[in-house]
């Protein structure tokens, strides 16, 4: 008996030095959009944006697709890059997630991605 304590006390989950962060507020964590809203039909929007500035927003909806329902989606986000010299470049995706597949559109995307029908 005394042996499955001891085995039992050495599996028991050790300390960990690990302490995360604590934010007091959204604008401590640099959040300072944070938007989300659901509706009774299923439809949804969430965006944040941060102090970085990265910007993020969502759409979506359920929609029949033939016999079967799914949800489609849309959004953009955007960031700023910075390019082989250094200077700051803004970056702005598009895309739609729906029937279709996964359509991105941007102009830092390649030709080839945006063109291509991801489904």
């Amino acid at each position: 008996m005394f042996a499955g304590l001891a085995v039992l006390a050495a599996g028991r989950p050790q300390e960990s030095s690990y302490q995360p962060t604590q934010y007091s507020s959204l604008q401590d964590a640099g959040i300072v959009r944070m938007d989300h809203q659901m509706s009774e039909d299923g439809s949804f929007i969430y965006g944040f944006e941060t102090t970085d500035p990265i910007q993020a927003d969502v759409a979506g909806q359920i929609k029949q697709i033939g016999e079967e329902f799914g949800v489609v989606m849309q959004g953009s986000y955007s960031f700023i890059a910075q390019d082989e010299n250094g200077n700051d470049v803004p970056i702005q995706v598009d895309w739609i997630a729906d029937e279709n597949g996964f359509q991105v559109t941007g102009e830092s995307i390649p030709e080839a991605i945006r063109s291509a029908n991801v489904a």
